[in-house]
């Protein structure tokens, strides 16, 4: 896996818009674009909301200028979830649970780069430089070439002060004696959310160059969100098999 600097330095933030998906005119690959249509129409089919789609809508640095080998082409469908349910809270989640599973089962790619499906309410707000709608084939937000200037220390700095505390409870998972277990459960499911939260937050207020924003991606990039999950996935086990 690449480090921060390595995925800093091997253009972080590119001249042109993906080759493989966008010509120099700013217009998609039609075969590219058919087939995420197709893909995002047989979700929302499986999950039995197809007559509601409003729009399909390619987001994030796959319709930006900051596309790296990690990047997703991420898929938005986008529905009015209280036409669904009144209780959209239920709704949500319901549609969050298709799209895991969805996600979960197909591994997909176009061009090198993971396909990943994500169901938005139509009111949700979605601060993007780049959204492009794949429904009507037009962009709704073209995205404007500004190199950003990012200062690395801060971004490194923010990431490996998480990786400690993963690492930290990988250690502690391993040697622990049971009494602590409901503890360290609560600990792995808090640090979830404070990366999540450190993520929202940065995204809110700086957009996709956020500090927050890159030290996520630099979590997700070096493994240490997977190693996130799989810890607290053990520590699950742990609390109920018998020793």
């Amino acid at each position: 896996m690449k480090t921060f600097r390595q995925f800093y330095e091997s253009k972080f933030y590119n001249d042109t818009l993906h080759p493989s998906l966008w010509d120099a005119a700013g217009n998609i690959d039609q075969e590219v674009r058919s087939k995420l249509l197709t893909i995002a129409n047989d979700v929302a089919t499986a999950a039995g909301v197809d007559h509601l789609v409003e729009d399909i809508q390619l987001t994030g640095s796959m319709a930006n200028f900051n596309y790296t080998d990690f990047s997703d082409l991420d898929t938005h469908i986008l529905l009015d979830y209280d036409k669904v349910n009144h209780d959209e809270d239920l709704v949500k989640k319901a549609l969050d649970g298709k799209r895991f599973i969805w996600n979960l089962r197909h591994d997909i790619k176009m061009g090198g780069h993971d396909v990943e499906i994500y169901f938005q309410d139509v009111d949700e707000p979605h601060k993007a430089s780049g959204l492009y709608s794949l429904l009507n084939g037009e962009w709704i937000r073209e995205p404007v070439h500004n190199e950003p200037q990012v200062d690395e220390r801060d971004v490194t700095l923010k990431a490996d002060r998480i990786k400690g505390e993963i690492a930290d409870l990988e250690v502690a998972q391993q040697t622990s004696t049971g009494d602590d277990l409901e503890e360290l459960q609560e600990g792995a499911q808090a640090l979830r959310n404070k990366i999540a939260k450190m993520r929202k937050d940065s995204l809110d207020q700086d957009g996709e160059f956020g500090i927050g924003n890159l030290a996520f991606k630099e979590l997700r990039n070096s493994d240490y969100m997977e190693r996130l999950i799989d810890v607290a996935n053990k520590l699950y086990d742990d609390k109920f098999t018998d020793k």
